[in-house]
């Protein structure tokens, strides 16, 4: 069973995403508001509940104090988002300008699919640059042209790592994620045939500009993947559900529903999908004509998915919490083992086959890094 500041914050989750009425029975009584702040900045959802909390009832609603809190966080969410908006379309036409084709990946493309996308919670600026074999080295090479400086780079992966004014910018040359054997032995193949064969949303930034993003077909299963292989293998935000359930809703009349289920059934995620879709659905207020393979069955296992999701925050942001900086390194990735332990031992319950493939993965992976 979820804890009751769970389900108020899930309440005030779903009733700022759909713009519907509060629950306000689920606030009756004391309700701990600085907990409820505290929960909303580890699932980096504050920006989404703000507007919910000031249609309750104004003897339920939190002190004064605590919503100007509220109220200045989402301030600042919504500054961090113009600030983006307006620095990604320069660098879409710098690349543009150099003949390197770049697809917009998540985040920030995906918040434009929000009731109010200056509400999302921002994160990192997420390039695809690996279109051609050749697209991610000129990428790189034309970032240090400018001077931008390298935070860090992982050659094998064809992943680095920049800051454009103060904005954490991230190329991919490829993009592999860890969730089962049949996902990681699959994923690139259908990838590149993805965009290869599908036309990219194109989206107008001014006069002149033009921002790609990923096919329709592609970035349905791909959303979902990437918060899916968080959940496996560090931590999941409710920011990352909420993206996936606006993608699905805003764009439910583009991606064809066929198709979908060919995908994931060929990627292995059929069953997982079945799991957060009743989520979704059961628990974050989103229309059942509007999720696809949702099941009313699947909602067996829903809490049990949501006090995962709680106890490691967003990107595992808990998790991260009770390591000391003083620690010795091995110390700390003593913590991290102990910590994930469990979260592995109870989804072995659930995803037997892929937990176990995981684990093993997480414990080669911080053997190899020690």
């Amino acid at each position: 069973m979820l804890k009751p500041v769970h389900e108020q914050l899930l309440e005030l989750v779903k009733a700022g995403l759909w713009n519907i009425p509060v629950n306000s029975r689920l606030f009756d009584g004391v309700v701990d508001w600085n907990e409820l702040l505290a929960l909303s900045d580890q699932q980096t959802v504050t920006g989404i509940i703000t507007d919910a909390i000031a249609t309750l009832p104004e003897d339920k609603r939190p002190p004064k104090s605590i919503y100007f809190l509220f109220l200045k966080r989402t301030e600042g969410i919504e500054k961090e988002n113009k600030e983006m908006y307006q620095t990604i379309p320069s660098m879409v036409k710098y690349f543009s300008d150099k003949n390197i084709r770049v697809l917009l990946l998540k985040g920030q493309g995906v918040g434009l699919c929000y009731r109010n996308p200056y509400r999302r919670t921002t994160g990192d600026v997420d390039f695809y640059a690996g279109l051609k074999e050749r697209d991610y080295g000129q990428a790189k090479g034309a970032f240090e042209e400018l001077g931008i400086r390298l935070i860090e780079e992982v050659p094998q992966k064809k992943h680095a790592e920049y800051s454009v004014d103060g904005i954490k910018v991230e190329l991919h040359g490829n993009i592999r994620f860890t969730i089962s054997k049949q996902f990681d032995g699959r994923f690139e193949d259908w990838m590149d045939e993805c965009l290869k064969q599908e036309s990219f949303v194109v989206k107008k930034a001014g006069e002149d500009n033009k921002i790609f993003l990923p096919p329709y077909r592609f970035d349905a299963v791909f959303i979902f993947a990437h918060a899916l292989n968080h959940y496996m293998t560090s931590g999941l935000g409710l920011r990352q559900l909420c993206d996936w359930m606006c993608y699905l809703k805003k764009n439910h009349d583009k991606i064809n529903k066929e198709e979908l289920v060919k995908d994931l059934e060929y990627l292995g995620l059929t069953k997982f999908w079945k799991h957060f879709a009743a989520i979704a659905v059961e628990k974050l207020g989103m229309e059942k004509g509007m999720m696809p393979l949702y099941e009313e069955k699947y909602n067996v296992y829903q809490d049990k998915i949501l006090s995962h999701i709680f106890s490691t925050g967003n990107f595992g942001y808990l998790q991260r919490k009770k390591q000391n900086n003083k620690d010795f390194k091995l110390w700390k990735k003593l913590k991290t083992f102990y910590g994930q332990l469990f979260l592995y031992w109870d989804n072995f319950w659930m995803f037997p086959k892929e937990t176990w493939y995981c684990f093993k993965y997480f414990v080669v992976k911080n053997i190899a890094n020690y």
